[in-house]
């Protein structure tokens, strides 16, 4: 029997391998994480309060090549510039999981607890109901930081953290990883500048991404098989 013929018998193939937090809990721990978000989006659309996701995102001002239609051949790869990689941009982001409701702050400092701060009294400004607003994000320290603050209290805001090392339960990466895919795969910018604006324009005029965004934003969630 031939090599070919063995790994069909196996149903082998050669591919790329996936990877996985190395920390990620097992699985279990993960669908209890995915249960008690699917109670609090039911309770959510109900109206009992607003339920939204958030995280960080860190955007480094340089070109990501990904893939497109090239010519056949190492002649025809196309070559794209790219930058210092030295200057980067701070997205404070909020998804609603009901309304898709897109909120973020904007920065060029580094993320901390009183960015933090700053970012959640804009979620409450764009919340003027006063109705209670339940935050789903990572145990960044900056985020157990911040929500030991007096103000989350009084800006009516709950924290509810994630399992440790479980982004696939955060919905807000799936916009992270489509903003990364809409304004900077195969994109150069040539100064600091443009890339600020490309990055406001995207979050600034969200609904333009609407179509995209619903068939993202859904209760289907990856777990993580761990070993």
């Amino acid at each position: 029997m031939d090599t070919k013929t063995f790994k069909k018998k196996l149903r082998l193939s050669y591919k790329k391998t996936s990877l996985i937090p190395g920390n990620c809990p097992n699985e279990i721990t993960q669908y209890q994480g995915m249960y008690r978000i699917k109670t609090l989006t039911v309770l959510a659309e109900a109206g009992e309060f607003h339920l939204v996701f958030y995280d960080p995102t860190h955007k480094v001002h340089n070109t990501i090549p990904g893939y497109c239609w090239q010519s056949i051949g190492k002649e025809g790869t196309i070559v794209m510039p790219s930058n210092t990689g030295r200057k980067r941009i701070t997205v404070l982001g909020f998804i609603n999981a009901i309304s898709l409701k897109f909120t973020s702050f904007i920065t060029e400092s580094n993320c901390d607890k009183f960015t933090v701060e700053i970012a959640h009294k804009e979620l409450r400004k764009a919340y003027p109901d006063e109705k209670e607003i339940i935050v789903i994000q990572d145990n960044a320290p900056y985020n157990h930081a911040y929500a030991k603050f007096d103000s989350i209290k009084d800006l009516k805001i709950t924290p509810l953290f994630l399992p440790t090392y479980c982004p696939n339960l955060n919905l807000i990466e799936r916009i992270w990883k489509f903003m990364k895919n809409e304004i900077m795969r195969n994109v150069y910018y040539s100064t600091f500048n443009e890339f600020y604006h490309a990055i406001i324009d995207f979050c600034g005029n969200f609904k333009k991404y609407i179509n995209e965004i619903t068939s993202l934003i859904s209760q289907k969630f990856q777990i993580f098989k761990t070993v």
